[in-house]
């Protein structure tokens, strides 16, 4: 299924925002160490900070996100700031593996505080050094034609590590007693790292493993509504649990049965909006068979007629208006057809409409409307489709119509194409799209304009 185009805009401003997040927030951290402020640092204090060089790295690859974004994604950049981050990673990995100080961990700070903590001063977790590594990964492969299902898979594997390190943030937080976790990572580090990690994913929404998230099908819809709440809604549970054991509000039992019946709970949520969802679409099937079926059927063509026309693109422009979602209108207009009349009759006339009516039919999704307009004027709606793809969509009609083996002579169309604006009424942009009809007209016939 071809990708849905308002949830790519959204996934590519998701992830632009993701990188401005992660850039903001270590900055702020550094901040922080700059000024001697704990809670810069740790954002809850007597809990973990983040480090140093755990900020830096995390600011490179916040840069890193935004190079690959934009018109013009300037992957060396990127490319350039992912390896860093991973040499920053694989060099903290080393100074675990090996006992061997590279002298990087206290170049900005002494970090007397994390001896406190039983940690080695300025360095960050092994779980830290090892996303790192990860989003270096990550970053390097998105930037290169080949292996973004490695890169998706790397930035999977930090989603699970973030969720991971929030989980036991809420533990310690949840705990009367100042447990330190075998991986002790801050709570803003944890949700860098998870913003980063889907921000990675949503920079190339139409490839690899987020084919079917963008996909505007049944599947994409439901993995857009259920999956997230799906990865957080554990996490969220299981931080209450330890909050309701550590206060003493409830007995372990009554903890384990709220759990129970808390997961019972959510998984009926999702079922009863994944449910909603596919009732929703179910019910847009049924309109537009409707539409198809219905008495407003032109029965010379067997396309929808005017006021099908009409019923259709009312309902598209408010879903317009509500819920922005973009749709397209062509205008399509037989060219020389009085002619082709006068030459071979009238029933040979009403062939070529037939024709026409046969050719959109089989060019179109199940989703699209096409309808006679008038005389030997059509008009196709194309909802969830912008103005370029309209573009595309009306050459292949174009083409498929200029091969079609006419009886008794080549029958050619001329096409005008618009993009729906946001507020724009139905009746101000069937005249957009046929004057963009009468300029492929003038133009010489037999070619296609897109509205501009």
């Amino acid at each position: 299924m071809p990708p849905n185009p308002r949830v790519l805009r959204g996934l590519r401003r998701f992830a632009r925002a993701a990188g401005v997040f992660a850039v903001v927030v270590p900055l702020v951290v550094l901040l922080g160490w700059a000024i001697g402020n704990e809670t810069l640092k740790s954002l809850v204090p007597g809990q973990a900070t983040m480090k140093i060089n755990t900020a830096i790295g995390l600011a490179l690859c916040g840069l890193a996100l935004l190079a690959c974004q934009g018109r013009q994604p300037r992957f060396p950049l990127s490319g350039l700031l992912s390896l860093a981050v991973l040499l920053l990673g694989l060099a903290i990995g080393f100074e675990f593996a090996t006992g061997v100080s590279l002298g990087i961990d206290t170049l900005f700070h002494p970090d007397g505080q994390a001896l406190v903590r039983g940690r080695i001063p300025g360095r960050m977790s092994e779980l830290t050094a090892t996303s790192l590594v990860l989003l270096g990964v990550c970053g390097l492969a998105v930037c290169s034609e080949r292996g973004r299902t490695l890169a998706q898979a790397a930035a999977l594997l930090v989603v699970l590590i973030g969720l991971y390190a929030m989980s036991t943030f809420g533990y310690q937080v949840g705990s009367r007693t100042q447990v330190t976790p075998f991986f002790p990572v801050a709570i803003h580090t944890a949700m860098v790292l998870l913003v980063l990690s889907l921000g990675w994913l949503a920079a190339r929404p139409e490839e690899g493993l987020m084919r079917v998230l963008s996909a505007d099908s049944l599947g994409g819809a439901l993995a857009r509504r259920a999956l997230l709440p799906s990865l957080l809604i554990p996490s969220l549970l299981s931080f209450l649990a330890q909050r309701l054991l550590s206060h003493e509000l409830l007995s372990p039992q009554a903890t384990l049965t709220l759990l129970a019946v808390a997961s019972g709970s959510v998984v009926a949520w999702l079922v009863w909006s994944v449910s909603t969802l596919m009732d929703r679409i179910e019910g847009e099937r049924r309109m537009v068979r409707s539409l198809r079926e219905d008495a407003n059927t032109d029965p010379l063509t067997r396309l929808g007629n005017r006021r099908a026309f009409q019923a259709a693109i009312d309902g598209l422009a408010r879903q317009r208006r509500e819920e922005d979602r973009a749709f397209s209108l062509l205008m399509i207009d037989v060219d020389r057809f009085k002619a082709y009349n006068d030459s071979h009759g009238h029933p040979a006339g009403d062939e070529v409409l037939r024709l026409v009516g046969r050719a959109l039919q089989a060019a179109l999704r199940p989703g699209d409307v096409a309808a006679r307009y008038g005389g030997e004027e059509f008009t196709v709606l194309l909802p969830g489709i912008d103005g370029e793809r309209a573009l595309r969509v009306a050459e292949r009609i174009r083409q498929d119509l200029e091969q079609t083996a006419w009886p008794y002579e080549p029958v050619t169309v001329s096409i005008g194409a618009a993009q729906a604006a946001r507020d724009e009424a139905p009746d101000h942009l069937v005249a957009r799209a046929d004057a963009a009809l009468y300029q492929a007209k003038r133009d010489g016939r037999n070619r296609v304009v897109l509205d501009a």
